[in-house]
């Protein structure tokens, strides 16, 4: 049962609990003089969604004028593209992170008194299933990284260490009974819509093409191979999501690539992260560990980076996953560091398919790089992909010594 205050101390909670309304209540708004709304994303950042900032002047409730912004995101308007997204419903998902499973989070973390600063932004409200409001980062000094450059070593360290304490939170959840896989979507390769399929085999065919007719003569025998691979693409990457004994199951993001997160950086040491949040959960799922992180370390990371610090991004991946569940009394469940590569080498196929297709689009400085709302034509879907992201120099030297190494192997 839980201790009654004393009546002296009675007094004082009721004076401090007045005074903290009060002081919340004098923030709130009551009314909005002006708004300006403008776009907050380039082309290429997002397809799934459109992305407004909305700066605000209002008055509060205690008469002060004071500036607001927030983020807004809305459905896409072109009917094309809504289509083609229909069979996935990200707003409904997103919504659902927020209002539940991420408050969630923050119960778990008050419970056991886990101080770390959240991984994830503010929801302010949302309209069923067309418009959400969160909290602008960017007035806390929050940005996004570039994606065309991709991510450096420190950069890359913070979001695994991030990846790291997200999943471990979404582990415990699933450990206490307040989250189950049913509870979301499967993710999008589970399933392999049509618009998914079309996606892997379309990039398939066009990189191919772009092999035989661009690169030098001895990729020829692997173009042609990656040709015949999208007949089989779907089935095996499908078969990598079967579930297996003694997984590692919590909530992932489904979409962990740069323009998914934003840091804040140190006031005296440029370009050096110190702080960082998720965003977009439209394709959060629940599932295995291990495709967040190779999601990341393919379409986010710096080539020559994963390259050579591959081990040690894995195992900064792994003390703070281990460091997590140790605070909250699970350390005995964390995966071994061998587990976490004899997982990534068991999808390595999920890398090479993220790395060919995938990284391409994201970080292409190319107009028009991926047409979504051609995946839902029956006579254009073979043309979703703009042929030039496959043509630069800094594409192939991103993927061309994976691509012989996984030849090689026998992973196509």
């Amino acid at each position: 049962m839980e201790a009654q205050p004393s009546c002296g101390k009675k007094e004082e909670y009721t004076w401090l609990e007045t005074l903290i309304n009060k002081c919340a209540g004098n923030k709130s708004v009551t009314r909005i003089l002006e708004m300006d709304l403008k776009k907050a994303t380039p082309e290429g950042d997002n397809y799934a969604s459109i992305i407004y900032r909305a700066k605000l002047t209002v008055i509060l409730r205690n008469g002060m004028k004071s500036k607001l912004s927030f983020i807004i995101k809305k459905a896409l308007e072109d009917k094309d593209k809504l289509e083609a997204l229909s069979t996935i419903p990200v707003f409904k998902i997103e919504i659902k992170v927020y209002e539940e499973i991420l408050r969630q989070f923050e119960v778990l973390m008050n419970e056991y008194l886990d101080c770390n600063e959240k991984l994830w932004c503010h929801l302010i409200g949302y309209r069923s299933y067309v418009t959400i409001v969160l909290e602008d980062l960017k007035v806390k000094n929050f940005v996004v990284a570039d994606r065309k450059k991709m991510l450096d070593l420190n950069h890359s360290k913070l979001v695994l260490h991030s990846l790291g304490r997200f999943h471990a939170l979404g582990y415990i959840l699933i450990q206490k009974g307040l989250l189950q896989k049913e509870d979301l979507p499967p993710f999008y390769c589970e399933e392999g819509p049509i618009i998914i399929e079309r996606m892997y085999k379309g990039g398939l065919m066009i990189l191919s093409n772009v092999i035989e007719k661009y690169w030098t003569p001895e990729w020829k025998e692997i173009g042609d191979r990656l040709f015949k691979e999208q007949n089989i693409v779907m089935e095996k990457l499908k078969k990598l999501f079967e579930p297996r004994e003694n997984d590692f199951i919590t909530l992932c993001h489904g979409d962990c690539w740069t323009c998914n997160m934003m840091f804040k950086y140190s006031p005296f040491e440029e370009n050096y992260p110190i702080s960082f949040k998720f965003l977009d959960f439209q394709t959060a799922h629940v599932s295995v560990y291990i495709f967040d992180v190779m999601h990341f370390l393919y379409t986010s990371v710096q080539p020559e980076v994963r390259r050579a610090y591959y081990e040690k991004l894995l195992s900064m991946y792994h003390k703070s996953l281990q460091t997590t569940l140790a605070l909250y009394g699970f350390e005995d469940r964390t995966p071994t560091l061998k587990n976490i590569h004899s997982e990534a080498e068991r999808i390595e196929y999920y890398g090479f398919i993220t790395s060919l297709i995938v990284l391409p689009a994201t970080s292409a400085d190319v107009k028009d790089a991926f047409k979504l709302e051609y995946l839902n034509n029956d006579s254009k879907w073979t043309e979703a992909f703009n042929e030039d992201i496959f043509k630069s120099d800094l594409y192939k030297s991103a993927v061309q010594p994976e691509l012989r190494k996984w030849f090689n192997k026998g992973l196509f």
